[in-house]
């Protein structure tokens, strides 16, 4: 099969509407972890951007996002057309976010091939990363059906899903390509090993490519309800305009992200194999992993320690000092303080539904 993607328009849709709230206390509604100047300055959104920038061009690099930070990210974006920013008047998932995209896309450019990404994750080779969705394109153009970027695991991780692979199907290039067989969710510590042990997984890396009628026939044969609303919406739009369309029937579309809604559903769906260093940073202990590959410690902002170890360390503000701690993460804001075993950073989450159950939406 040829890697050629000349025949395909390319578009890179951003999805930049997450809350990160793993990432809490920093983390919040209206700077969120995709805003967070946690890569030497840059946000991880302005990273993302300049990443897929070559591949694609400003013209057609789309990023959606939440209301509350909008201008946030186009202040983040000053290079990319205001236009290109897309606004949900309120989160409704991925699977609506892409939706959203495809169903304004088949107006102009049904031939579009989509690249989508997350706005939030870490890819230090660039390069690597536009060779692999060049491939992940030209097999969406080639083949039909949903593509997604599978990662050779390393380790036996229990934050990520997983890809069974099944047949075969040939190479784009250095990169082979595999039916995928079925999708796994985030396993057990057991599982994880298992599903190492065995070789024919990968970890899910929520990086998709299709064309714009592949995705809109996936989503009307298995998220038919949100089909129709997008339907309703972008017909609405032709006479009241898209900005009033979308204010009216967005908030009221299925809330299903794309994994479940389609991804474990669809039968044609073929993953491309990457190898480059990659992480979704969905934690602070995630955040070292990254900042300090060799398990040194992390300290970002005004931190002064004495005999730790395994620390992530963070000051948004207030000096943070620690004294013969080990494998702890300390966060530091003006507001809040979060101290949690390294290995238990993925609960954060549920410190954050604590507080928005007892109405502290001040500190959310």
């Amino acid at each position: 099969m040829s890697s050629s993607t000349d025949r395909a328009v390319l578009f890179g849709v951003i999805m930049a509407g997450g809350s990160g709230t793993r990432f809490w206390p920093l983390s919040r509604r209206r700077r969120p972890k995709q805003l967070l100047p946690l890569l030497g300055g840059r946000s991880l959104l302005a990273a993302t951007v300049e990443r897929v920038l070559p591949l694609v061009g400003k013209q057609r690099t789309l990023v959606v996002t939440g209301a509350d930070v909008a201008d946030a990210v186009r202040e983040d974006l000053p290079g990319l057309p205001v236009g290109n920013v897309l606004v949900e008047p309120a989160g409704r998932d991925t699977a609506a976010c892409i939706g959203w995209v495809a169903w304004r896309l088949a107006v102009r450019h049904p031939e579009a091939v989509m690249l989508v990404i997350p706005a939030d994750h870490v890819v230090p080779d660039g390069a690597a990363f536009r060779g692999a969705m060049a491939a992940a394109a030209a097999t969406a153009h080639a083949r039909g059906g949903l593509v997604t970027i599978g990662f050779r695991p390393t380790r036996p991780e229990s934050g990520y899903g997983y890809l069974e692979l099944g047949d075969a199907m040939g190479a784009v290039g250095s990169h082979e390509v595999f039916r995928v067989a079925r999708f796994v969710e985030k396993p057990v510590r057991e599982a994880a090993e298992s599903m190492l042990a065995a070789g024919n997984f990968l970890w899910n890396g929520g990086l998709f490519a299709w064309s714009v009628a592949a995705i809109r026939d996936a989503i009307r044969l298995h998220l038919p309800e949100l089909a129709a609303g997008l339907d309703a919406m972008m017909a609405d739009a032709a006479g009241v305009g898209e900005a009033a369309a979308v204010a009216r029937h967005y908030p009221t579309l299925p809330k299903i992200s794309i994994d479940f809604g389609v991804m474990e559903k669809a039968t044609t769906v073929w993953a491309v194999t990457v190898d480059f260093d990659w992480s979704d940073v969905g934690s602070w202990a995630g955040l070292g992993e990254v900042l300090a590959p060799d398990g040194s410690e992390v300290r970002v902002g005004d931190v002064v320690a004495i005999d730790t170890s395994g620390t992530v360390l963070v000051s948004d503000g207030p000096l943070v000092t620690a004294v013969g701690i080990h494998d702890l993460v300390v966060v530091a804001t003006r507001d809040a303080v979060l101290v949690v075993p390294r290995d238990q950073c993925q609960r954060v989450k549920e410190l954050v539904e604590l507080l928005r159950a007892a109405g502290r939406d001040d500190l959310l």
